[in-house]
């Protein structure tokens, strides 16, 4: 998971969010904002106005994906649904609103669901609504889930990707997501808790991502000895298009970021440092 890049939307459908929000804000009270941010989502957008602003949206979102269009999440599969960071369950104000969007697929969205939990202290306490019981805002806190709208994510979690200690122990690698060495307890407790909601360790897309390792170090191989050959620069150009469009760029990354640990692979860095600073985010 890596931060995803800002980018604005058309006049006309920035409107057409705000005006469904304002539906919704303008409820006199919060189980009833719940209720209004469902029915939109579910029957307001069927308007042609409206069907064409969630065209743009979706658009907008595929174009801010990172390398393929994958899930912003797991990066393992198609990304083909418009989700809510923030659960429009549990924040209604926040059902219609753009920064809230991200492409994600089934897989991750369908779990996640309408799991929210707030940053109390220095533990992370999720807020549950039974099915039946009363409809309730959430208590107040620092959101938990990590929104890689606007934070990066490899802020608070790293790929265990293994390698050589300082000692010289070889360590084997889960490809598991962590949270990152150093970080605080609080933002341990985000990690751990993102890491929980979206199920970013299940073993299908954690043997994606031993298996995407394995590639991108054939790729960053192959590319060094072509830069060692006769390779122009447009064929160069063409293998560093051809590892950016990969699927699990968070592995490529965590590959750079961790390198030194990494000895086979950091003498590839070494040999075409060019690849430390290309750009993954979309700009």
């Amino acid at each position: 998971m890596l931060y995803i890049n800002h980018k604005d939307l058309d006049a006309a459908t920035v409107t057409a969010l705000l005006q469904l929000q304002q539906l919704v804000t303008s409820q006199t009270s919060y189980s009833a904002q719940v209720s209004k941010a469902k029915s939109l989502w579910d029957t307001g957008r069927r308007t042609n106005q409206r069907k064409e602003a969630f065209g743009k949206i979706r658009e907008k979102l595929s174009s801010m994906c990172i390398g393929s269009v994958r899930c912003a999440y797991c990066e393992d599969s198609a990304a083909d649904e418009v989700e809510h960071i923030y659960p429009k369950s549990i924040l209604p104000d926040r059902a219609f609103l753009w920064s809230n969007y991200l492409f994600a697929c089934g897989p991750c969205n369908g779990p996640k669901n309408s799991r929210f939990g707030v940053l109390q202290g220095k533990k992370v306490v999720e807020f549950i609504r039974k099915p039946k019981g009363p409809v309730i805002p959430p208590p107040p806190g620092i959101c938990a889930l990590i929104d890689p709208r606007i934070e990066d994510p490899t802020d608070l979690l790293e790929l265990d990707l293994g390698g050589t200690a300082l000692d010289g122990t070889k360590i084997e690698p889960t490809f598991m997501f962590i949270p990152r060495e150093g970080i605080s307890d609080q933002e341990n407790a985000r990690a751990d808790f993102s890491i929980d909601v979206l199920s970013l360790n299940r073993e299908i897309v954690r043997k994606a991502r031993e298996n995407a390792f394995t590639g991108f170090r054939a790729r960053i191989r192959e590319y060094v000895g072509e830069k060692s050959g006769t390779a122009s620069q447009d064929q160069l150009e063409r293998l560093q298009l051809e590892i950016l469009g990969s699927p699990h760029l968070t592995v490529f990354d965590e590959m750079r970021r961790q390198r030194r640990f990494l000895p086979e692979i950091d003498q590839f860095f070494d040999r075409a440092p060019e690849m430390l600073n290309w750009d993954i985010v979309t700009p």
